[in-house]
């Protein structure tokens, strides 16, 4: 695959010219120029002289890492470019003390978010699909490691789905409340028995230990119960034994 080639020369320091036509603008650091920038002093020889030596080099790390072959990480390369800047530099000032807060602040409104978002699947402002995909969401963040993984969000869905009688609601919705429960087991079932055997806290959610596993062996009975019963759908029943399986599969790996 050819190498990808980006174009430089925006940051490039302005001429004459384009200083008297120019606005203020906000270098690749992100740290605004109200004046002309005043060419700094060189790291070294192989630094062009109408280059900052900030911005030349962060650009460079960054060509190298979207190469079609790059080898170096996200993390590599993020290390690199602030390696570049010397301690106590404005923009080192600035990733100290933002970064941390705007990491809160999105965990806090991912929070927020997801607590609103929540649904059951027979809702008028919902369909058994988004149903479902939310509950995979939630499954996939809870296997991310983005957060202390508990087993409440699980809990809700295992118990409106295999405690709570549907009788009345459509097959369809039957369904999405099966495919929904499933999630957590496919996409984080490891975590989740973890979390049930050995929670994170002092309060015992569902008694820790043999009320845990009481509590899987029902579920795993239940996703068994519907994957053979034809008063499910076909891709509900598939769903239903590939959970089955797996939560007996981590059984075997995971229990002694």
């Amino acid at each position: 695959m050819a190498a990808l080639k980006l174009n430089i020369d925006l940051l490039k320091f302005p001429t004459s010219g384009d200083i008297e036509k120019s606005t203020p603008e906000t270098s690749i650091s992100g740290i605004p120029s109200i004046e002309p920038k005043p060419k700094p002093l060189s790291f070294g020889p192989n630094i062009p002289k109408e280059y900052g030596p900030y911005d030349y080099r962060g650009f460079l790390i960054v060509e190298e890492f979207l190469q079609p072959n790059s080898k170096i990480s996200v993390q590599e390369a993020a290390d690199r470019v602030v390696e570049i800047f010397p301690a106590g530099h404005v923009l080192m000032t600035a990733v100290n003390t933002k970064i941390p807060e705007a990491i809160h602040c999105f965990y806090q409104q991912l929070g927020e978010d997801i607590k609103d978002a929540r649904m059951d699947p027979g809702d008028d402002d919902t369909t058994p699909e988004r149903f479902v995909n939310f509950h995979s969401f939630l499954a996939h963040l809870m296997n991310s490691g983005m957060w202390l993984a508990t087993p409440e969000g699980a809990l809700r869905i295992m118990r409106g789905a295999f405690e709570e009688s549907h009788d009345k609601e459509s097959a369809e919705i039957q369904d999405a409340w099966v495919m929904g429960a499933a999630q957590w087991i496919l996409w984080s079932g490891q975590i989740l028995l973890e979390s049930l055997l050995w929670p994170f806290d002092d309060e015992d959610i569902i008694g820790g230990g043999k009320g845990a596993l009481k509590k899987w062996y029902t579920w795993k009975d239940e996703f068994r119960k519907v994957s053979g019963d034809d008063g499910h759908g076909e891709e509900c029943q598939g769903i239903a034994k590939k959970a089955a399986d797996l939560m007996e599969a981590l059984e075997k790996g995971m229990l002694f």
